[in-house]
């Protein structure tokens, strides 16, 4: 009887104190450009890798507008996009930037067509406790509008709450470039994003949606927190 007083004992102090690890869903953020010809194979990856894991992995293309210029636009590039990619660039302490860039958890970042390197984080113990949960509710959706209510459990462990909207999937056949005469299939594409720095517990975020963005696209929204110095420490996906 002793003995099991303390196993309780032991459980509300691990509990209290937060050393239980939990686990939240990884996130990998791709830098891609469909006028880049090393990106496809890095675009299929992304799509096996949220095949392979499901809901444990959240995966998120951002096309960027600095391979524009060889003969190919790339519609789902943004300067935005580019410019969150040199914010990386700066805290890895890379040199420059490149294409196809995966980055995981916004921690560590490997060749976007590096499968083995991407698999082996993937298939570590990739837990860790959990300092906030997000819950995102009351998704409202007019015109070129999607606004979305937030609540957070704590708001001083995480200092940026990021939102992002994605399509699932779209395919274009490109007729310049590096990739001309090729048909390209994108998954998970950035098509907004809003980050509050020093966050309520709870609040409302308004994105808007591109005027490209058809009736028929499946949508889904992100959201996730990071806290400076340690990277993306809570995420969710939702179906809109």
């Amino acid at each position: 009887m002793r003995h099991s007083h303390k196993i309780t004992l032991l459980f509300i102090l691990l509990f209290q104190t937060g050393l239980f690890a939990q686990k939240t869903p990884t996130v990998i953020e791709l830098f891609t450009s469909q006028g880049c010809s090393s990106c496809p194979p890095a675009d299929a990856l992304l799509e096996e890798i949220k095949n392979t894991y499901g809901a444990d992995v959240i995966t998120l293309s951002y096309h960027v507008d600095y391979w524009d210029y060889i003969g190919w636009k790339d519609p789902f590039a943004t300067q935005a996009f580019t410019k969150k990619q040199y914010g990386y660039a700066e805290k890895f302490r890379s040199r420059g930037v490149y294409t196809p860039q995966a980055v995981i958890n916004g921690r560590s970042h490997y060749t976007g067509s590096d499968k083995s390197s991407i698999y082996r984080v993937l298939k570590s113990k990739n837990e860790h406790v959990l300092p906030i949960s997000i819950t995102v509710s009351n998704i409202r959706k007019k015109d070129k509008e999607i606004a979305v209510d937030y609540t957070i459990s704590d708001a001083t462990q995480a200092n940026e709450l990021t939102f992002v909207i994605a399509i699932n999937e779209k395919t274009t056949q490109i007729k310049r470039g590096e990739n001309r005469n090729k048909t390209l299939k994108n998954t998970h594409i950035v098509i907004a994003e809003q980050t509050i720095h020093r966050y309520a517990t709870s609040g409302q975020v308004t994105l808007h949606i591109p005027s490209w963005v058809e009736a028929s696209d499946q949508l889904s929204i992100v959201a996730y927190a990071t806290k400076t110095n340690v990277g993306i420490v809570s995420a969710i996906t939702k179906a809109i």
